[in-house]
């Protein structure tokens, strides 16, 4: 086994009073690259900021290999970074302060044995280790162009795929991950899995991208219900694994129920099979005593022996191991009439000089489910922007079906309201109040029933795009536009999706890179260049 990195030892944390973790254990090895899964809200994105030292346990003990790097790279990366540059941003940080510095002590000969100490304290910090910049940018598909501008004025996807760009380059000793496939197209995530599995630091990963993790990782480790439950292997593995243990629960919770019905069964049999006593005669009393009185002694020890068997069940039975699934999550019925859903004819766009697409056609029909595909920048969110009528083409015309009704999810779920809370918006969009609201959520097994007051810039990208599923399915569409449905969603929550989407009748418009989603959905697909 490679050698220790950092381990986490009884660690507890809770945030106002639910509790997120309680006594968890994991230790992180050299060459692992671990897949962190579980379901939204159990706690994946504060366990990597623990073990990057952002976050402090309440309780329990980190201990860590002596000089590790570690850096950690957010679902979210925020724009507040002054003046600097894209360059400037990717070359900030501890490791080019030292290297400046000691530049600046090569100038002076008084200063020989400070370049020696900061020369190694640079080396021990895997300086020597940085990935040329030029081919961290093109494996990612980061324009060159990007370099010059302020890191501020970049989108939200641009920001990410920077940042990540920034962490890949540092290459340190344990890489924290959370969502890095969100904003890369399919090469650049290829690119970024090949990345992974040569590194000779650890690696943990959260990502809803199950093809990524499957090639990428080489451990599991699944939060459920406060504990850390680990596997070796490839997601394919994991999930083999995972029946193999279910199917054992079931077996063990069955036999307990058995168990727990022949005994009620045999109580009842010997309490109603057991004679009557009838007073003895004077003659008998010695007999009685002798034989009657042994056996009701006996009958009734037997009794007190099942009933305590009984009892020790009930007092701790095991849980139905069979995992509740999302049931709720379903569009209702809401067919177009006829048979052209949404059709582009000859559409051209240009932005700021450059042109998106020229004479675009295609035909999305009724009951089609049709996946665009194509590099960053390639006009996939501007098609859909076009289907949904928030922007308009330069050429060229976009027909609707008679009777269309359309509702659109954005990548980033960001056309919603962010000062106002779910509960205003649901209540100005659709009439719900707020108990109505929590009665909806909860008929979609959506959750988020805490939430309903914070506005909803305070939600984490995830949160506000499960309130946006409900909204979807509020709207009744017949025509549904989704960008990078799978980004920020839980495994459990985005299965339920697709289970959703393949029973939905009306026409379905999307964009993704996740092919494990593609492969489920796709009846169609456009490529994009």
């Amino acid at each position: 086994m490679q050698h220790l990195l950092i381990q986490l030892i009884a660690i507890s944390k809770t945030f106002a009073t639910r509790s997120l973790f309680d006594a968890l254990t994991f230790s992180v090895h050299a060459g692992d690259c671990i897949a962190l899964v579980g379901a939204n809200g159990t706690g994946k994105t504060s366990l990597l900021k623990i073990l990057g030292g952002i976050l402090e346990p309440d309780s329990g003990t980190l201990e860590k290999k002596e000089s590790l790097t570690v850096d950690y790279l957010p679902q979210e990366v925020a724009a507040d970074t002054g003046p600097l540059t894209v360059r400037e941003y990717l070359e900030e940080g501890p490791l080019t302060k030292l290297s400046e510095e000691m530049e600046r002590c090569l100038e002076d000969p008084d200063r020989l044995e400070e370049w020696e100490r900061l020369h190694e304290l640079f080396e021990k910090q895997g300086g020597y280790c940085r990935q040329p910049l030029e081919s961290v940018l093109d494996g990612l598909h980061i324009d060159l162009d990007l370099l010059e501008r302020p890191f501020s004025t970049l989108s939200g996807g641009q920001r990410v795929r920077v940042a990540l760009a920034k962490t890949l380059r540092g290459d340190p000793d344990l890489l924290l991950l959370d969502e890095p496939t969100n904003h890369l197209d399919p090469a650049s995530t290829d690119w970024l899995r090949k990345r992974l599995k040569t590194r000779r630091g650890a690696t943990i990963v959260v990502s809803h991208d199950r093809s990524f993790l499957n090639e990428a990782c080489n451990r599991l480790a699944e939060l459920e219900e406060g504990r850390l439950i680990s596997y070796s292997g490839t997601y394919d593995d994991y999930l083999e694994e995972k029946e193999r243990r279910l199917q054992q629960k079931i077996k063990a919770y069955e036999e307990q129920e058995e168990e727990r019905k022949a005994l009620i069964r045999e109580i009842k049999a010997v309490t109603f099979s057991s004679p009557k006593a009838t007073p003895p005669k004077d003659s008998n009393k010695m007999g009685y005593d002798h034989r009657g009185g042994n056996f009701q002694k006996s009958q009734q020890r037997n009794i007190s022996m099942l009933k305590g068997k009984l009892q020790a069940i009930e007092e701790s039975p095991m849980k139905h191991p069979r995992p509740k699934g999302i049931t709720g999550l379903y569009f209702e019925p809401c067919c177009l009439k006829s048979e052209v859903a949404l059709e582009f004819s000859a559409i051209s766009k240009t932005f700021e000089g450059r042109e998106v697409f020229k004479d675009f056609s295609g035909t999305l029909v009724r009951k089609g489910r049709v996946l665009m595909q194509g590099p960053n920048g390639s006009g996939k969110t501007t098609l859909l922007k076009m289907a949904a009528g928030e922007l308009l083409p330069d050429d060229g015309a976009v027909y609707f079906s008679s009777g269309s009704k359309i509702a659109y999810l954005d990548q980033e779920a960001e056309r919603i309201p962010l000062h106002e809370t779910p509960a205003a918006y649901f209540q100005k969009c659709f009439r719900l109040d707020e108990e109505g609201l929590l009665r909806e959520l909860g008929k979609a097994d959506l959750g988020g029933f805490e939430l309903i007051r914070r506005p909803f810039y305070t939600l984490s990208v995830g949160q506000r795009k499960r309130m946006m599923l409900l909204s979807l399915i509020l709207e009744r569409p017949n025509i549904l536009l989704l960008d990078e449905p799978t980004n920020h969603l839980d495994l459990k929550t985005l299965e339920a999706l697709e289970k959703a989407l393949l029973a939905f009748e009306g026409a379905l418009l999307a964009v993704s890179h996740d092919a494990t989603f593609i492969k489920k959905i796709a009846l169609e697909t456009w490529r994009l260049t």
